[in-house]
């Protein structure tokens, strides 16, 4: 478990709220430090992962390490945050992303990184991917899944049938015709292996098509073909869900990027203790990028 701390005290943490280009309201967080008023403004959007928060996840202690390096760090909350993943879309993530991203230009960065760690990662992608967003310098993909919808939910299944393709497959239908029978907001409950033992994720049946049925757009390797800026792929050694091959796949993919380089952290998924090496790579990533 990633256990919160206080704020640094060289780190300045303020709340912010920002707006989604379909007109939500969210919140987040403008962390900086003295460093980072020198030279260049670049700003990081940083998108958590599943289930998680704006600060949780190991976002914070990146997002702090990147401000003592001069990167002026905005942590957000969104439509998928925390139990809202039960119920949201998605699809309509891009709307969320591209709220942070005119946040931090109208605050007057003069370059803007989007990082995302695990499902944030292919957010990221598929925003990238979708929309080629003139004011997205770069992309980081730290412990980044190559398909996080079929393929990875499919293993999920190995903890409950010893048929976990059909097992799966039967979990998609189920979902299907609870939402042609207009029960889309209906409670599923996705099993997924944790060590020796099953938890059950709750999600609607509507949301469960939408993050991990074949029809999904929730695939890094589904979008990354059509980012047309670097990329920085940082996977990790140490992980129940996600393997380190899955960025050479990703990086295979990212054939229109003009860069795309790996950089292995030997750390679990959370990247814990490990939050420096994570921010050193960003930011040598960064100034590569402007060379």
């Amino acid at each position: 478990m990633v256990v919160m701390e206080p704020t640094p005290g060289d780190v300045t943490l303020e709340s912010m709220r920002y707006e989604s280009d379909d007109g939500r309201r969210f919140d987040g967080f403008h962390i900086t430090s003295e460093s980072t008023a020198e030279g260049k403004r670049t700003g990081v959007v940083l998108l958590h992962g599943l289930r998680g928060t704006a600060l949780s996840g190991g976002i914070a202690a990146v997002a702090y390490a990147l401000a003592r390096r001069g990167m002026e760090c905005l942590a957000i909350n969104k439509r998928n945050t925390g139990k809202l993943y039960e119920v949201s879309d998605f699809s309509s993530i891009d709307h969320d992303i591209r709220g942070a991203v005119k946040w931090l230009r109208a605050a007057g960065c003069d370059e803007i990184v989007l990082w995302g760690r695990s499902l944030g990662a292919t957010e990221a992608a598929y925003y990238q991917g979708k929309r080629n967003d003139s004011d997205v310098d770069s992309v980081v993909l730290a412990a980044p899944f190559a398909d996080i919808r079929e393929r990875s939910t499919r293993g999920y299944f190995e903890a409950v049938s010893e048929n976990p393709e059909q097992a799966y497959a039967e979990f998609v239908e189920n979902a299907r015709d609870l939402v042609a029978e207009d029960r889309g907001n209906e409670i599923v409950a996705l099993p997924r292996p944790v060590g020796d033992d099953i938890e059950y994720i709750p999600m609607t049946a509507q949301a469960f098509l939408s993050y991990r049925s074949p029809e999904s757009d929730c695939a890094t390797i589904d979008w990354t073909p059509s980012i047309g800026v670097p990329v920085l792929l940082v996977p990790h050694a140490e992980d129940r869900n996600v393997t380190p091959e899955e960025a050479t796949e990703i990086k295979e993919s990212a054939t229109n990027s003009p860069l795309v380089s790996v950089r292995p952290i030997e750390s679990d998924h959370f990247f814990s203790g490990h939050e420096d090496e994570v921010a050193d790579a960003t930011v040598e990533f960064v100034r590569q990028t402007r060379d």
